[in-house]
C-alpha cells in the first residue's frame, strides 16, 4: 500500500521565522507532497533494454548501422542452420515458419520477464486490426511462395522475388501515401536486375507459378508497409512488443496451413526424427533462436530506414549470405552469379547515395523556407 503525507521544506520555515520578525518559526500547513511506499518492489523502473534500439550517445546513422549488421549476422546463422535441417529432409517451410513465431513469441514473454523490456498493450481496436493485418501479410507471403514452388523453380522465385522493392514503393503509395521520385525508381532497376540476374537459369514457365510469386511479393510489401506504418509516428509501437503480438496472430494462421500443405503425419515423422537426434535438435533450436533475432533486427531496422530501405536492404542481404555460403559451405558461384551480386552491390550503393542527397536538399529546402519565413 502507498502512505501519503504532507511536508515543508527548511527554505519555507526560513521565510516564515523571517516574517514572524526573527522569533520560532510559524509552521503553517505544508505545501508539498511526498508520496511514500512500504512496497518490497523498488520505486525506480528500470528501462527497457530490448525494443527500440537505444545506443547512448550514438547517432541515428550508427543505430540503424548496428541493426543492419545486427540483421544480416542473425540471418547468416539463420540460412546455415536452415541448411543444415534441410540436408537432413526437414523440408517443411511452412511448418517451420511455425516455429519461428513461436519461438519469437516466446523469447518476448521471456524478455519482459526478466525485465530487458517492458510490456505495452495495444492503444485501441484500430491499432490491433493492424498488427492483425500485419501478421496475416507474413504468413501469406509465406503460404504463396511454398505453392509457387509446385509450378517454377526455386531459382526462378528467387529472381521474381528480388521485384519486391518495386512493390514495396507502389504500396508505400497506398498505405503511407508516400511517393518516390523517378530517381528512385532508377536507382532500384539494377539492384532488382542484379538480383534477378544472380539467380541464374532460364527453367519453364507456369503463369499460375509466376502469378503466386507475384502475389507474395504484394505480401511482403504490404507487411513492410505496415511494419513502418507500426513502428514510426505518435501512436509507434516498440520492435518487440509488435513481434510479441505478430508472432502470436500469425501462428493463428500458419499452423492450419500447415497441416494442410505439408500433412500432420509427415510433420509428425519430421519432428520426431529431428528429436531424437541431438545435433538436428541443436540446429532446429538455433534456427528458431535465430529467426527470432532476424524478425527483431528486422523490425529495428524498419523504424530506422522505412519500409522501402528495408527491402533494398533486404537484396543486399541475399549477396551477403550468398557470399557467406560460398565461404562456409564452399559452394560453386558461376560468373553469372558474380556479375549480379555486383550490379546489386552497386546498385543499393546508388540507391543509398540517392536517397541521401534527397535529404539533404529536403533539409536545405526547410532551412531556406524558415530563414525566408523569419
Amino acid at each position: 500500500f502507498v502512505r501519503v503525507r504532507f511536508a515543508r521544506s527548511e527554505s519555507d520555515d526560513r521565510v516564515q521565522s523571517a516574517r514572524a520578525g526573527g522569533g520560532a518559526a510559524r509552521r503553517d500547513p505544508p505545501t508539498d507532497l511526498v508520496v511514500m511506499t512500504t512496497s518490497f518492489a523498488p520505486v525506480a523502473v528500470k528501462p527497457p533494454l530490448i525494443g527500440r534500439l537505444s545506443l547512448p550517445g550514438s547517432t541515428a546513422k550508427a543505430r540503424a548501422t548496428a541493426a543492419v549488421a545486427g540483421w544480416f549476422s542473425a540471418t547468416v546463422v539463420l540460412i546455415l542452420t536452415n541448411k543444415v535441417l534441410m540436408r537432413e529432409h526437414f523440408r517443411l517451410p511452412v511448418f517451420l515458419t511455425f516455429l519461428h513465431m513461436l519461438a519469437s513469441n516466446l523469447w518476448c514473454h521471456l524478455s519482459a520477464y526478466m525485465r530487458w523490456s517492458a510490456k505495452t498493450r495495444t492503444r485501441n481496436a484500430e491499432q490491433a486490426g493492424k498488427i492483425f493485418l500485419l501478421s496475416q501479410t507474413l504468413a501469406l507471403s509465406v503460404v504463396l511462395a511454398v505453392a509457387s514452388f509446385k509450378y517454377v523453380e526455386v531459382s526462378l522465385e528467387q529472381a521474381l522475388a528480388a521485384s519486391t522493392p518495386a512493390f514495396t514503393a507502389l504500396m508505400s503509395i497506398v498505405i503511407l501515401g508516400k511517393r518516390e521520385k523517378w530517381r528512385t525508381w532508377v536507382t532500384l532497376m539494377p539492384i532488382m536486375g542484379g538480383a534477378t540476374l544472380s539467380a541464374g537459369g532460364e527453367p519453364s514457365v507456369s503463369v499460375f507459378g509466376v502469378c503466386l510469386i507475384f502475389s507474395s511479393n504484394l505480401m511482403r510489401a504490404t507487411k513492410s508497409c505496415m511494419q513502418e506504418l507500426l513502428l514510426q509516428g505518435e501512436n509507434a509501437m516498440d520492435s518487440i512488443n509488435l513481434l510479441r503480438y505478430m508472432s502470436l496472430y500469425s501462428m493463428v494462421t500458419l499452423l492450419p496451413a500447415a497441416l494442410v500443405l505439408e500433412g500432420p503425419n509427415h510433420i509428425a515423422e519430421r519432428v520426431a526424427f529431428v528429436i531424437a537426434d541431438a545435433s538436428l535438435s541443436k540446429a532446429l533450436f538455433a534456427n528458431c533462436c535465430g529467426a527470432f533475432l532476424v524478425n527483431l533486427m528486422q523490425f529495428i531496422v524498419t523504424e530506422h530506414v522505412g519500409a522501402l530501405s528495408m527491402q533494398v536492404l533486404g537484396n543486399v542481404k541475399s549477396v551477403f549470405t550468398s557470399v557467406a555460403s560460398v565461404l562456409i559451405f564452399r559452394n560453386e558461384v558461376t560468373t553469372q552469379g558474380v556479375i549480379g551480386y555486383s550490379i546489386t552491390t552497386a546498385g543499393a550503393y546508388w540507391y543509398g547515395m540517392s536517397r541521401h542527397q534527397a535529404k539533404e536538399k529536403e533539409a536545405a529546402e526547410a532551412d531556406a523556407a524558415a530563414t525566408t519565413k523569419d
